[in-house]
């Protein structure tokens, strides 16, 4: 019976650690579309979300951690029913982490070439301030001294 209760809720910790990473990578799809249309906006919501979806998926591997060696003596003691449904959370999860990893890959080409972009901005917004400059520097006015005693 104890069996029973935590493959259940081994079970249900895999559903909500696969429902977390498909949260995460609709939120980064979601980035990456945002980055696409160079849309203006916080970007830093998207990555706070997917760091909360980074947590939550870190607690419930404390948990599954803990009722593994609370329920069962070793790995090798666990049914082979709740094997073949861990197998099949696990490979749901890594088709969703290989997406993601893609997506990622991608997101960081875009950035770059992003942060090359606004430098070649600013580095011509410096120069063209810099030849301004080189202009109101050659019209200065020198002083002037009248003699009057003569």
């Amino acid at each position: 019976m104890k069996d029973r209760d935590a493959s259940r809720e081994i079970c249900s910790f895999f559903e909500k650690k696969l429902s977390l990473f498909r949260r995460y990578l609709l939120i980064s799809k979601r980035l990456q579309q945002a980055l696409k249309n160079k849309e203006k906006g916080d970007f830093g919501i998207f990555l706070s979300r997917r760091q909360e979806c980074i947590n939550k998926i870190e607690r419930i591997d404390v948990s599954i951690e803990g009722l593994l060696q609370g329920s069962y003596e070793s790995l090798s003691h666990i049914p082979e029913r709740l094997k073949g449904l861990i197998e099949g959370y696990l490979k749901g999860i890594k088709s969703v982490i290989e997406t993601v990893d893609l997506i990622d890959r991608e997101l960081l080409v875009m950035v770059r070439e992003e942060g090359e972009s606004v430098k070649r901005e600013l580095l011509q917004i410096h120069n063209v301030r810099q030849a301004a400059q080189g202009y109101k520097r050659g019209k200065k006015a020198y002083p002037r001294f009248l003699d009057a005693i003569r």
